[in-house]
């Protein structure tokens, strides 16, 4: 029977002093990471902010599921975000683009196997005894339509100082809307935790093909721009620095690099200075 052990777990929300909308958790045979979509509505529904509310909801029900097949964990999550947010906004007519929705990345040992799962942008980044990486992401190739159109972006609103943010900007909201809008729909390509129980069928499913021993990190795309974005350090480098001295010098380092060395966005161009970040540090002994 393999055993799952958490080396160490961080969040930080990408606005000094804000809340992040990350969240993860573990059970006895998965670990998960999961990254709220910054809503791009006028309003929220819910108190607490619709995407951390929903990254919380999901959260606990991949924690409580036990060995449910994935793909029907995500229907539930899904299923009953759906009623609680329309109850809760007193209306099932809301625009799509108002839609919470989240990504997640999940490691599941399923007998002698470690399956991975996800919807989205987060990251696993997995190492055997061999030295042998196995990554992923549930959303292939996004990383470089996004750094384009963020380039886009940032041109044409003159870098950071020219707009404190993404909401300051007519063109790029109507596109991120339309985008968002789009997601969970048959002519999307992106689906997600959110209000739509099919988005189920599409759950990315990938043997790792790695045996245990292993370590390895889960991460939220704000947490893996260090490998992905900002070439600060390969997988097995990310994964090495994070056993060997921890997380939080990890997260100073990223922070570092877009507060200090890149507040502009000159050099990595993104739609925020600094996106929430969230990891999680496992070992599965065999």
């Amino acid at each position: 029977e393999m055993k799952l052990e958490i080396g160490g777990d961080i969040t930080d929300p990408g606005k000094p002093g804000g809340a992040s909308d990350d969240r993860y958790g573990w059970n006895a045979h998965s670990v998960f990471v999961i990254d709220g979509a910054t809503g791009i509505a006028e309003r929220e529904v819910m108190a607490e902010g619709d995407a951390a509310w929903l990254a919380a909801h999901a959260a606990r029900m991949f924690a409580d599921a036990g060995d449910r097949p994935v793909a029907e964990t995500v229907a539930a999550i899904n299923a009953l975000a759906r009623d609680l947010y329309h109850a809760a906004a007193g209306s099932d007519d809301l625009p799509r683009h108002m839609w919470p929705a989240a990504a997640f990345q999940m490691l599941r040992i399923e007998g002698d196997r470690l399956v991975t799962y996800g919807l989205g942008d987060c990251r696993l980044f997995l190492q055997d005894a061999a030295g042998h990486v196995f990554e992923t992401t549930a959303l292939k190739g996004n990383r470089a339509k996004e750094i384009a159109a963020a380039r886009a972006h940032l041109q044409r609103i003159g870098g950071f100082r020219g707009a404190a943010d993404i909401t300051g900007d007519a063109e790029t909201m109507a596109m991120l809307r339309a985008g968002r809008a789009r997601q969970n729909t048959p002519d999307g390509k992106v689906f997600t935790l959110g209000l739509v129980p099919e988005a189920a069928d599409h759950v990315v499913r990938e043997d790792c093909g790695l045996l245990p021993p292993v370590r390895g990190l889960l991460c939220s795309d704000g947490f893996a721009a260090l490998c992905d974005n900002y070439d600060a350090l390969s997988p097995a480098g990310l994964i090495d620095a994070a056993f060997r001295d921890g997380l939080p010098p990890l997260l100073e380092h990223l922070r570092r690099i877009e507060r200090i060395d890149d507040p502009e966005g000159e050099k990595f161009p993104r739609y925020k200075v600094s996106d929430d970040a969230a990891a999680v540090a496992f070992r599965i002994r065999p």
